[in-house]
């Protein structure tokens, strides 16, 4: 084994080399409307290198804006590596944007995937003249492993088999990920009992009480962009809680930032950077807020937490429910279907300390996003110096399966599911689990307009001129980017649109129908319509900006329904057929009449009324 060890570089040096080694540019795919420049991309769109677009950040970001996935994985062949270069970023190196870093790094050591897949996976080739893809960063890879399981998106063909991250947990091991059910591990400090190391597999071992068994590993190509001058995201790492009266005083001028002291006494780990629905800093109790020994669910009680609704299933569901903003609705879905008890999610939510009462159990990555901030200068075994946080499991709000729920070790940050009616391990690392609430609050002192991005109810205009006719419940996510809205066009086109020119090409034409009714298909249909390059067709008129957005679309059949509800509100309307992106056989198309609502279908090369929509929020 050949490894090539260079020294740490500074971040203008780190730029160069990676521009140099993996590639750089700013040109545009010719064969697709999603630019390298980022103009009118949207998650779910083919990308400038051929992938498909899972994440965007919502503005340009110190490492881009978008990601982009290849649409099949690869054998890893190999082991992950043997460098330990990437220890120098701690848990900062998890993050998103940390991606092309990390790999740079790997690319040194001769030894590792990165290296060893560079040519035959990563590599667009320097005629390609942008970035190419890289290994993703442990954060990266669960994006696009949500965006994967709630989408439905059938053009990305993963396996169920591990994958590996480009993010180094300590100088023996890395972390991956389960593309089965979404953990991901590092499996060190004694969650496999005296491992070493975990670089040098070549498949995920066997873990206590899981039915999967060892399996090759395997690597996704990610690529970020528009191509920007590298820089690695800033890490934020609490050391030192700090006062500040104009956040732990709350009120209608609270301004706070990531280690003040909040207004319940504990300390904020996140800023939104702007009110959502949900208020803008989330806060850690206080370690006097702190309950030990509670099962997630009381034992005996089996009734539902997540049943199917809104057009999702259950495990779709269960997956939203591990976001940021979730903690608050998962402990009200939680108490509201196992009813009184102790238990995790009773507690905090009934919980009254520090003098203020709205707790809850954080989601999945809301304590994940606590662990990296607050809960990493632990010396040994001891709790934390900063939050005061055992080395232990503690609780999240987000269920697994009905049986378990994901869990957070807090001696290395690890994510596992644990059976609910548990009070803690039977087996070392032997602790009782814990609940430590959270609790969301707002600035309170600039109440924005629906417009500009505030709180909107049906009827309101939105931030494309057009009027809100839908308010999304709380657990919808769509094609892996949260939305909360749909507005619809101010205008409207009567009676002479089509979605094809020709009824026969539209018929030969593939139909995507998987689900291809419901509420939050309508921009992935208006997508697939687009490939027909039809000019004059409905799919075309929404490739224009309106009122300065780009992400209007032609609304499923479910959503064309919920305008109908509501266009009374709404207004504009003329009476007749209107356009939905829901194809059906024969090169048909349903309609919606807006007399009375029905629904009929028709040729696609027929013309009829046309409302595009948008979501936002």
């Amino acid at each position: 084994m050949s490894m090539k060890r260079r020294p740490i570089l500074l971040v203008a040096s780190l730029v160069a080399s990676i521009t140099l080694q993996i590639g750089g540019g700013d040109v545009a795919s010719a064969n697709s409307a999603c630019q390298e420049s980022g103009e009118n991309c949207k998650v779910g769109d083919v990308g400038p290198g051929g992938g498909i677009v899972f994440y965007d950040a919502g503005s340009l970001q110190t490492w881009g804006r978008f990601l982009e996935a290849k649409t099949t994985a690869t054998p890893a062949n190999g082991i992950w590596g043997s460098s330990s270069e990437l220890t120098q970023f701690g848990v900062g190196g998890k993050r998103i944007g940390m991606g092309p870093i990390n790999s740079f790094f790997m690319y040194q050591d001769e030894s590792s995937v990165m290296f060893r897949l560079w040519k035959s996976y990563f590599d667009l080739g320097a005629s390609a003249g942008m970035a190419s893809f890289y290994l993703p960063s442990k954060d990266e890879l669960d994006a696009l492993y949500n965006y994967w399981k709630i989408s439905g998106d059938e053009r990305l063909k993963y396996p169920a088999a591990p994958m590996w991250t480009s993010s180094e947990a300590s100088a023996t091991f890395a972390w991956y990920q389960l593309f089965q059910d979404g953990t991901q591990f590092t499996d060190a400090n004694g969650i496999i009992p005296k491992l070493g190391g975990n670089k040098a597999f070549l498949k995920s071992p066997k873990h206590v009480g899981s039915d999967f068994e060892p399996t090759s590993f395997q690597v996704i190509g990610v690529r970020p962009f528009p191509s920007v001058v590298l820089i690695p995201p800033t890490s934020v790492i609490v050391n030192n809680p700090s006062t500040n009266g104009a956040c732990s005083n709350g009120g209608a001028a609270t301004v706070c930032k990531v280690g003040d002291i909040g207004p319940g006494g504990g300390i904020v780990f996140f800023d939104a950077g702007k009110d959502e629905y949900w208020g803008r800093y989330l806060e850690m109790a206080p370690k006097i807020c702190e309950r030990e020994k509670l099962p997630w669910r009381p034992a005996g009680n089996t009734k539902t937490v997540y049943n199917a609704a809104n057009g999702q299933s259950a495990a779709e569901l269960r997956v939203l429910a591990k976001g940021v903003g979730m903690g608050k609705v998962n402990t009200r879905i939680i108490t509201l279907a196992l009813g009184a008890g102790d238990y995790a999610a009773k507690y905090a939510e009934d919980l009254n300390c520090s003098g203020v009462d709205d707790w809850f159990l954080p989601s999945k990555d809301e304590l994940d996003l606590a662990y990296n901030r607050l809960a990493q200068n632990r010396v040994g075994g001891q709790d934390t110096p900063v939050g005061a946080f055992n080395k232990g499991y503690y609780w999240t709000s987000t269920d697994y399966n009905n049986n378990t729920a994901w869990s957070q070790y807090f001696m290395d940050g690890q994510q596992f599911d644990r059976v609910q009616t548990l009070s803690g391990n039977k087996k070392p690392p032997a602790n009782p689990f814990r609940v430590r609430p959270i609790r969301a609050f707002g600035t309170n002192n600039v109440v924005l307009s629906c417009a500009q991005g505030g709180t909107c109810k049906v009827g309101d205009i939105g931030p494309g001129g057009g009027k809100v006719f839908y308010v999304a419940p709380d657990l919808l996510l769509v094609n892996g980017k949260s939305w909360r809205y749909l507005e619809a066009d101010p205008l409207i086109w009567p009676g002479q649109v089509t979605l094809c020119t020709y009824v026969l090409r539209c018929n030969q034409s593939k139909i995507q129908v998987k689900k291809n009714w419901l509420v939050g298909k309508g921009a992935l249909n208006t997508t697939e319509l687009m490939k027909m390059n039809e000019p004059g067709s409905a799919q075309s008129i929404a490739r224009n900006a309106i009122n300065g957005k780009t992400d209007w679309f032609i609304p499923s059949r479910d959503e064309l329904k919920l305008l109908y509800k509501s266009k009374s509100e709404v207004g504009g309307f003329v009476d007749g057929l209107y356009w939905t992106s829901t194809r059906r056989g024969g090169g048909t198309a349903s309609l919606i009449d807006f007399e009375d609502g029905s629904e009929t279908m028709e040729f696609m090369d027929d013309p009829f009324n046309l409302r595009l929509i948008r979501a936002f929020g």
